[in-house]
C-alpha cells in the first residue's frame, strides 16, 4: 500500500526514527485536515435537500488511501475538532441535520485503508471497492442522524439524505483513485512514500 504513513511496520526502528515518523504522520493529518477544511467551502446545495454537495468527500477518501488506519481517521477527528473550536469551514453547527456525515468521515480512512491493505493486488478496480465501501459508512452514519434528528419517513430520508450525492461521490471516489494510483506509479518506486 502506498502510504504517507505504513501502519503495518514491522521492523525495529530507533527512538529518533519513531518520533519522526510520528511527527511525519502528524503534520500529514493536520495537512488533510486543512484540505478537507478547504475542500468544505466547495459546496452547492440542491434546491430539495439542506444536505449540500461539498468536496470533503474526496479530502476525506484520499486520507484513507495516503495516510493509513491511524493518520487517515486522525485528520478528520482534526478537521471537527478545528471546526468545534471555531475555525469556520462548517456551513452551520454540526450538530444539526448533517453532523452524522462528520461522524462518517472519521470512519471512512480506516474502513479505505483497512480494505486497501488487505488486497492482493492494488489497482483501480480495487481502489474504487475500497472507496466505495467508505463512501457507504458515510451515508449510513449521516443518513442516521439526519433521519434521527429530522423525524422523516425512512424512504424520504434516504431520497434526501443519499439518493442524490451518489452520483457526484463515484466522481470523487474515482478521482481520489486516479490521484492515488498516480502517486502511487510516481513516488513508490522512489521510495519517498
Amino acid at each position: 500500500m502506498l502510504s504517507i504513513y505504513n501502519d503495518s511496520i514491522g521492523v525495529v526502528a530507533t527512538p529518533k526514527a519513531k518520533t519522526f515518523i510520528i511527527l511525519r504522520g502528524v503534520l500529514f493529518s493536520l495537512l488533510f485536515a486543512a484540505a478537507t477544511g478547504l475542500l468544505a467551502k466547495l459546496r452547492f446545495h440542491l434546491p430539495f435537500t439542506p444536505v449540500p454537495v461539498t468536496g470533503q468527500v474526496f479530502a476525506v477518501l484520499l486520507s484513507g488511501l495516503l495516510l493509513g488506519r491511524l493518520y487517515g481517521p486522525m485528520s478528520q477527528v482534526f478537521y471537527i475538532g478545528f471546526g468545534l473550536l471555531g475555525v469556520p469551514w462548517f456551513s452551520v453547527f454540526p450538530l444539526v441535520p448533517t453532523g452524522g456525515y462528520l461522524a462518517g468521515f472519521i470512519a471512512a480512512p480506516y474502513v479505505t485503508a483497512l480494505i486497501i491493505t488487505r488486497v492482493k493486488r492494488v489497482n483501480l478496480l480495487t481502489t474504487m471497492l475500497s472507496l466505495i465501501s467508505a463512501v457507504l459508512v458515510i451515508y449510513v452514519l449521516g443518513f442516521s442522524f439526519f433521519w434521527a434528528v429530522t423525524g422523516m419517513r425512512f424512504l424520504k430520508s434516504v431520497k434526501l439524505a443519499i439518493l442524490p450525492f451518489i452520483p457526484f461521490d463515484i466522481v470523487k471516489a474515482f478521482l481520489a483513485a486516479s490521484v492515488f494510483l498516480s502517486l502511487k506509479r510516481i513516488v513508490q518506486p522512489k521510495g519517498l512514500i
